[in-house]
């Protein structure tokens, strides 16, 4: 597989004689939880600036991940809003049940957001997205084995400003957003940002075949967000700052409905399921968000202080059948699902600067408490209602310190304690749990991790680094077992990493390129994995089980590059490959056929760019640029469950835009696609234990927006 590490050198030999143009804007970014450009900064971090974000056409959080080395994002169950999410070979695959937290932390504006079966929502008035990683913890929020996806929303202060934008789609979706922001009086800054989107027609049909129950005119994928956003921002004093930001959501949609597959092939087509009437798919979200991040500067030191609240109330309901009966063991399985979720989070941190070193250290510290009744129904054979109650209490102390050894070179190193108090609660009632039963659970899961990392700084345009930290992630408690007691008693272990790492960061051609290029060993133990169980009382069980040592290794390569003027080009290269060390552990399921691991393509490559000139054929006097652009997205094949059955091809697919845009005003228009060859393509599924269902990618979707920029 390493073979093609000469991928990346012969980009860069190409890039080396080729004619350059203008030098590239810098990029600032915040990673290391102080302002540095992203070339300087010593981790693979990948920086999306607000411009590149509306080029990328990032409309969703789950859109970030092809935009990204060895991130993956993927729905299979739960609502529309949930994903699974995957770096770096960890993942987590049941993401819709409160219990489940994610290898990979989702932060807004420094606050951590841990239910990812509601994070896939859409984004408005973003400023930028980072993403990070390797193991995170030594700086700032809730320890992550693999990484962290940071959006960054826009801030107001002096400078006013207002957006606005108004799309339609060839499937009857209006998209609208608007913000509006600036100083309201001396020294303080007032924003408020909107987002309204509605889809009347969807993209998976309702096929009538042997389905008596179906009304194949009732299309599914419609949905409905609304979300709005207001920030105070006072900065009106040398010592003191203080931002409040307020946040509500509320997304309504078709949820998941899965297409019923059989031999390999789909029963009634490719975006087709045979979900009755009573179990067509519900997806329904409710947020509301409000944090406090206060400032103050104490001489040479910087305190502050970072409170949140988030309250959210989720529903989603699926058949994880997609309506096929399937004789003798399962017929058509109704998933139902109420969920709430309330979240408190503090962090504390004292930082500051010398001429020779820089350090934080803080202490965070989070209450999560949560509610999840969910009801199986396929009769004759399934009756149950799973009513579960979870409370966690995470606490950590984090530190970190650079320090300049020479002035070409510099010494970080850090460290994070973590203790996680957890506490769970099962009531299973229904037939098909054998009768009522209770299970309460609970445990602590502690501990030290570690970071060490050297950087060289050989010139202005190259610079290297090399280091290792260490990274864990809580065990927990089963949520999936339909109605099996003894499946449900079993607690997972935590899962713990040593992740090695260097890379090099280049600027090149007159700084009209940035290379950035990694090389990463991650070391797992305990590898959490969610497997298919043998049929119980009512069916399946899909228990998390410590799948023992995996080792993940890997290349990440990221180029852009303005070669002459107006024109930009970027490429992403992501290779990834696994190998496994000690059995399966933990719940006990044997998985003989594993060899690879869920999510992880060894391949993913992202080519494109965009050209920007004076518009032809119009009068010069209008003032328009056409811009032109578009991208392309490979994976290779990947397998979607860890027990190896299902494997999901390979794709490649193209999107393009093309607009006008004033050269000195605020209107611009765009035509955009994605998809734009219609390929067919599969994201994921799930077979066995009665179970073969695939979830598709969307097919080719255009869209005319018009935009406001002032």
């Amino acid at each position: 597989m390493f073979k093609l590490h000469r991928v990346a050198y012969t980009l860069l030999a190409a890039a080396l004689v080729m004619p350059t143009a203008q030098a590239r804007d810098e990029i600032t970014v915040t990673a290391q939880r102080r302002d540095a450009s992203l070339q300087d900064v010593p981790i693979s971090v990948t920086a999306i600036s607000a411009e590149e974000i509306e080029k990328l056409q990032i409309n969703f959080v789950a859109d970030i991940a092809k935009n990204v080395p060895n991130l993956q994002t993927y729905t299979v169950t739960a609502g529309a809003a949930a994903m699974q999410v995957f770096m770096r070979g960890a993942g987590v695959q049941n993401p819709g049940f409160n219990a489940s937290e994610a290898p990979v932390g989702i932060y807004i504006d420094d606050v951590y957001r841990g239910r990812v079966g509601t994070a896939n929502l859409e984004l408005a008035d973003v400023e930028r997205i980072e993403v990070l990683r390797g193991p995170q913890g030594t700086l700032y929020g809730r320890n992550t084995i693999a990484g962290a996806i940071k959006v960054i929303t826009r801030t107001p202060g002096e400078e006013s400003y207002t957006n606005a934008s108004v799309g339609y789609d060839n499937y009857s979706t209006l998209k609208t957003t608007a913000a509006v922001g600036g100083e309201v009086a001396d020294g303080l800054g007032m924003s408020v940002a909107a987002l309204y989107n509605k889809r009347d027609e969807g993209w998976i049909t309702r096929a009538p075949v042997n389905a008596p129950n179906v009304d194949a005119s009732r299309e599914l994928g419609e949905y409905d967000n609304k979300a709005i956003r207001t920030k105070l921002n006072y900065f009106g004093d040398d010592t003191f700052s203080a931002l409040a930001t307020l946040e509500y959501i509320d997304a309504e949609n078709d949820g998941y409905n899965a297409i019923p597959y059989s031999g390999g092939e789909p029963v009634a087509g490719f975006y087709r399921t045979l979900v009755p009437n009573g179990n067509v798919g519900v997806g329904a979200t409710k947020q509301g968000n409000g944090t406090l991040d206060l400032s103050w500067q104490l001489g040479d030191t910087t305190l502050r202080s970072i409170s949140s609240y988030s309250k959210i109330k989720d529903r989603f309901v699926f058949d994880l059948n997609g309506g096929v009966v399937n004789p003798p063991l399962l017929e058509s399985v109704l998933i139902d699902s109420l969920a709430e979720n309330r979240t408190w989070t503090q962090e504390i941190t004292l930082s500051g600067a010398t001429d020779s070193f820089d350090w934080i250290t803080g202490i965070f510290f989070m209450k999560e408490r949560g509610s999840q009744d969910y009801r199986a129904n396929a009769a004759p054979f399934i009756n149950l209602l799973e009513a579960s109650r979870t409370d966690t209490q995470s606490y950590a102390l984090f530190g970190e310190g650079t320090w300049q050894i020479k002035d070409n070179m510099s010494l970080t190193a850090g460290a994070r304690w973590t203790l996680d108090d957890k506490e769970y609660e099962n009531v299973c009632t229904g037939g098909s749990c054998g009768g009522t039963w209770t299970n309460e659970l609970g445990k602590n899961f502690n501990e030290f991790t570690p970071r060490l990392l050297v950087q060289w700084e050989h010139s202005d345009q190259v610079s290297t680094f090399a280091g290792v930290s260490r990274g864990f992630q809580s065990g927990g408690f089963q949520t999936l077992c339909f109605g099996n007691q003894a499946c449900n008693q079993v607690i997972y272990d935590p899962q713990t990493v040593v992740s090695w790492e260097t890379g090099m960061k280049l600027k090149l051609l007159d700084d009209t390129m940035r290379y950035n290029m990694s090389f990463f060993h991650a070391q797992y133990s305990g590898l959490q994995q969610t497997s298919i169980g043998p049929v119980g009382l009512a069916g399946p069980s899909f228990p998390v089980q410590n799948v023992g040592s995996v080792d993940v290794s890997g290349i990440e390569l990221e180029i852009d590059w303005a070669p002459v003027d107006g024109l930009n080009l970027f490429a992403t290269l992501g290779l990834a490959d696994e190998s496994f060390g000690s059995g399966v552990t933990g719940a006990g399921n044997a998985l003989p056929t594993t060899d690879r691991l869920p999510g992880l393509p060894r391949r993913t490559i992202r080519l494109g760019g965009d050209y920007t000139m004076t518009a032809p054929y119009l009068p010069s006097e209008w003032g328009l640029d056409l811009v032109i652009g578009g991208d392309m997205n490979y994976a290779s094949d990947y397998y979607a469950t860890i027990n190896n059955v299902l494997t999901i091809d390979s794709y490649t697919r193209f999107n393009a835009r093309v607009g006008l845009e004033q050269q000195d005003g605020p209107w611009s228009v765009f035509a955009s696609g994605t998809n734009i060859t219609d390929e067919k393509d599969l994201y994921s599924g799930i077979l066995g234990g009665g179970t073969d269902i695939r979830t598709p990618q969307p097919p080719r979707m255009f869209m005319l927006t018009v935009n406001y920029r002032k």
